[in-house]
């Protein structure tokens, strides 16, 4: 099954283009590429479609989507693997609800497949190996390289043959109709809000081993942590790891110079966060 390079759709005649070439076509695959491994308000960066001939790349960052919304929740069908997280992703985007959405991933499932992720059944279904090397690639920078826009399109390229041959031993075996009521379960869900939990420290696990002051250290680590994380616009994660706060909440350092001796403690933390640190440390010791 030869992957020809997608075409790149990143402006508004292409969209259009695209929009009333996707009239035709009674199903669609759809997947989505966000950015939540890199930034602390997640976004759609990529949307990706394939029909029976073509794989297409959309860039929201640079066109409106909009238009394509009316084609992609007007019923036709729309084929995910694992859709629950798109759904919501779309949901809150753009407020787009799939009312046609087939669920490779809860298909193979009901079909009693062992393995259910997108490269086992591509490679058991079709003998080829899809790579991940761009899983946790940061969808939000541009220009995006050749390689990324390949590697964002085969998560759609195989999709409606797999549709195909997992539609039709559904139906064979009776339980399409089954399956669709849970399909239906999956395009009805909701975004979920972010809010941050004050006391998300809690389930901290390396925290539990941690005496009482150390435990009011991380508390405070955990909050300077999120104002941080808000701020510059990065998931919490990588502006302290939660093994750093417990080790500087065990430790309790009152210098910088002390501070940047501990694993995790990179010149990057210490410029950015080290006066919040040693302000938490030391508003616990006080």
């Amino acid at each position: 099954m030869p992957e020809p390079a997608p075409t790149l759709i990143a402006d508004p005649g292409s969209l259009g283009r695209l929009v009333q070439a996707l009239r035709a076509e009674p199903v669609v695959a759809l997947d989505t590429e966000s950015n939540s491994f890199h930034v602390y308000r997640e976004r759609i960066c990529l949307v990706q479609i394939s029909t029976r001939a073509h794989d297409y790349v959309l860039d929201p960052l640079s066109v409106d989507l909009t238009p394509l919304g009316e084609v992609l929740c007007d019923g036709r069908a729309t084929v995910l693997h694992g859709a629950d997280y798109d759904v919501r992703c779309l949901r809150r985007e753009w407020g787009w609800r799939l009312p046609r959405l087939f669920d490779t991933m809860l298909a193979a499932r009901r079909l009693g497949r062992e393995a259910l992720g997108l490269s086992a059944l591509v490679e058991g279904q079709f003998g080829v190996r899809l790579e991940k090397g761009f899983q946790r690639s940061d969808w939000g920078r541009r220009p995006l390289s050749a390689e990324q826009l390949a590697y964002a399109s085969r998560d759609t390229h195989y999709l409606l043959p797999l549709f195909d041959q997992l539609a039709g031993e559904l139906a064979s075996r009776g339980v399409l109709e089954e399956a669709q009521r849970e399909f239906d379960r999956v395009a009805a869900v909701v975004p979920r809000e972010r809010v941050f939990d004050p006391e998300g420290w809690r389930r901290i696990k390396a925290g539990r081993a941690l005496d009482l002051a150390g435990r009011a250290v991380l508390r405070e680590l955990y909050l300077a942590r999120e104002e941080q994380a808000r701020a510059a616009d990065r998931p919490p994660f990588k502006v302290l790891a939660d093994q750093t706060m417990v080790e500087i909440a065990r430790t309790r350092p009152s210098t910088a110079e002390a501070l940047g001796r501990l694993p995790g403690v990179t010149p990057s933390v210490l410029r950015r966060m080290g006066a919040a640190i040693l302000a938490a440390v030391q508003g616990v010791a006080g």
